[in-house]
């Protein structure tokens, strides 16, 4: 007997391994082996087990023996293979890493039972009542899960409901009557104070799951929830394919943030639909919850595929007053200024008063890019293509990085193009706003909150934004990762000084984006704060969205000129990028797509190919490249379009960069 197993690397295959007779009795899909691979030995999964006779060996020139089975029962009952297998056709990736991502944190000796001899050894096993919460639609919506039956839900949370005070009760709702549950959340500094509020409902059986644990507090969470102990897990994205012994409850928190999709690296996903499938295959509940859902979500629940519940009142209801005011401030009517007039002086008024302000930025760093005044040259990575973001080194000087490599060279003192010496910097980044701020209010104290003050450091990342809440600092600026948990009872203004770096963007989602950023800094504001948004595009239709605040009827709005352009959720995209020093290479590749996919269009639907797409500058540089997007009108055509794509021959000096559902589009 032949055993076919798939391990955790990037080829398109699977191995056979022979089965000796001491495992033929056990061996089964689904358990984990250990096998040799290559001059190696390495964990895998069996695929399946099937007779020497029905397997094709052409490729072997000869059959290695499975050294030995990891487990005598598969860890995932509810059948990861067939989620695994759905992934790498949704996505593209390897059907072996898809896999992987299952059992990748595994230990190889599985946990065994809890002592039967010491049951004071064991956790509480009682789920107290949560804390009592009156939030609209709330009451209705817990009762719903207390009942168990399986489905999927969209929750929408306002940011001033505090996920301490919903979750709880949500989670003691569903766990109730038994089972565990899996709460996902965008990022790891949530993760303390929800654990917090969660251990008094479930005494002793909470724990944390993110990238940052040691070792050891690893594999205990594995265990623990492999193995029951744990009754709630918090955790990241990859939390997703934890094991569980009864998972009974899977709540997607802030389901619309970007952090969802994994896309630096394979396997490729989406969390929000691996645990929606995952989920129907236990027969479990699925939430997702957010403030500002996404307009695929929103559509999900529109076409009844969600259980839609709002535990928020209305804007206009918001408060016992109008409600914060906004104020959108043309940029065209105040240029060469970092800060317009208005929002300046309402700066200072603010601080003058003992308020707090929030100053968002549309990037880290000190400016987006460095260009010639004289000709337009602007330095590009010579490693990877991008232009290069300005930023200041900590002794007070600036340099040129590379956000997408890490690479740094020296700001240019002579254009290299004509000789000009006089370099102008576009966009504002964070360090730019703050030294800006610092001049206009001198005496004030002035906190930075973006990627790089954080980068490391979960530690900083929540003294940061504590230190703000506790009133350590007047002003604090930030990119969007600021609006995320941010608790500031003095806050009085919040302020977007380069609103353009979204809107402007060749994404579809651009506008969903901005709004949504938009909307929670209005619910941060008590009723007699100041929004400020500057734009250079003041006439751009989210702008006339913003006086009622009400994102239900901005999402409907969205979600029907999805309708009219054919975009998410009512199709899915695929979209295939193709980089070359060498032009004519570059269009044999464009050539070879376009014949690959030729039968979109034919089959009757509204599948089509657009393309190509050239990104900006792109008329300055010897290196070319664009892209092509399909625009599939069934998941069953995405995946033929993807499967198409990924099998074509690959000609010399060419990268070929292929994507499913792509979040960026340059």
């Amino acid at each position: 007997m032949l055993a076919e197993i798939s391990f955790p690397i990037p080829l398109r295959r699977t191995f056979y391994y022979l089965i000796t007779e001491e495992m033929e009795l056990t061996a089964a899909p689904g358990l984990r082996v250990l096998a040799p691979l290559s001059k190696r030995s390495a964990v895998g999964m069996i695929i399946r087990v099937l007779p020497e006779k029905d397997a094709d060996l052409t490729k072997f020139k000869e059959l290695k023996t499975i050294t030995r089975l990891l487990e005598e029962e598969p860890l995932f009952p509810e059948d990861a293979l067939a989620l695994a297998d759905w992934m790498a056709g949704r996505w593209g990736s390897p059907q072996g890493l898809c896999l992987g991502a299952f059992y990748a944190h595994a230990p190889e000796e599985l946990p065994g039972p809890w002592p039967a001899a010491r049951p004071e050894s064991r956790p509480d096993s009682r789920v107290l009542p949560g804390p009592r919460v009156e939030l609209p639609g709330l009451k209705k919506f817990t009762d719903s899960l207390a009942a168990g039956t399986p489905g999927a839900s969209l929750l929408r949370l306002a940011p001033m409901e505090r996920r301490e005070l919903v979750y709880p009760a949500v989670m003691s709702a569903a766990l109730g009557g038994g089972g565990q549950g899996l709460l996902l959340v965008p990022d790891l500094s949530f993760i303390p104070a929800l654990a917090a509020a969660l251990e008094p409902v479930f005494p002793g059986r909470v724990c944390a799951w993110h990238a940052r644990l040691t070792p050891k507090k690893r594999a205990e969470a594995w265990a623990g929830a492999f193995d029951g102990k744990f009754k709630v897990v918090i955790a990241t994205r990859t939390g997703v394919f934890l094991p569980f012994k009864d998972l009974r409850l899977g709540l997607l928190d802030g389901e619309h943030e970007e952090i969802y999709r994994q896309e630096e690296a394979e396997p490729f996903y989406h969390a929000r639909e691996v645990l929606l499938k995952r989920m129907q295959a236990l027969g479990g509940q699925a939430v997702l919850a957010s403030p500002c859902p996404s307009i695929e979500s929103w559509g999900a629940a529109a076409a009844g595929e969600l259980a839609r519940y709002d535990a928020v009142a209305p804007a206009s209801a918001a408060s016992a007053g109008p409600g914060p005011d906004v104020r959108v401030l043309d940029m065209t009517e105040y240029p060469g200024e970092i800060l317009a007039r208005p929002l300046a002086d309402s700066l200072r008024r603010a601080v003058a008063a003992g308020g707090q302000a929030l100053i968002i930025a549309g990037r880290k760093g000190y400016a987006s890019r460095l260009f010639c005044a004289n000709c337009g040259w602007m330095k590009r990575c010579k490693s990877c293509g991008p232009g290069m973001t300005l930023v200041k080194t900590p002794d007070g000087g600036r340099e040129l990085l590379c956000r997408r490599c890490g690479k740094k060279e020296p700001e240019p003192g002579i254009c290299p193009k004509c000789g000009g010496k006089v370099f102008r910097d576009y966009g504002t980044g964070t360090q730019k706003a703050q030294e800006a701020i610092t001049k206009l209010l001198p005496g004030a104290r002035i906190a930075r909150f973006d990627g790089d003050v954080l980068r490391g450091s979960l530690k900083t990342m929540r003294a940061e934004l504590g230190n703000f809440s506790k009133g350590a600092a007047d002003v604090l600026v930030g990119t969007r990762i600021a609006l995320r948990d941010l608790g500031a009872p003095r806050l009085a203004l919040t302020a977007f000084i380069d609103a353009d770096s979204d809107l402007s963007s060749a994404d579809f989602r651009a506008s969903e984006k901005a709004f949504q950023s938009f909307y929670g800094a209005w619910r941060l504001l008590g009723p007699e704060g100041e929004l400020f948004i500057q734009t250079r595009e003041a006439g751009h239709y989210v702008f006339s969205r913003l006086a009622e605040m009400d994102y239900p009827s901005f999402a409907d709005g969205e979600l029907a000129a999805r309708r009219d352009f054919f975009y998410p959720p009512f199709c899915h995209i695929v979209k295939a990028r193709f980089a070359s020093f060498d032009r004519g290479a570059l269009d044999a590749a464009a050539a070879d797509l376009l014949r690959a996919l030729s039968f979109i269009g034919k089959q009757g639907d509204a599948s089509e190919v657009l393309g190509p797409v050239t990104p900006p500058g792109e008329e300055k540089r010897r290196f070319h490249s664009e892209y092509y997007l399909v625009k599939a009108a069934s998941e069953k055509t995405a995946r033929l379009c993807l499967e198409k794509a990924l099998e074509l021959r690959q000609r010399p000096g060419v990268k070929y960069f292929i994507e499913a559902d792509p979040y960026g589009f340059y």
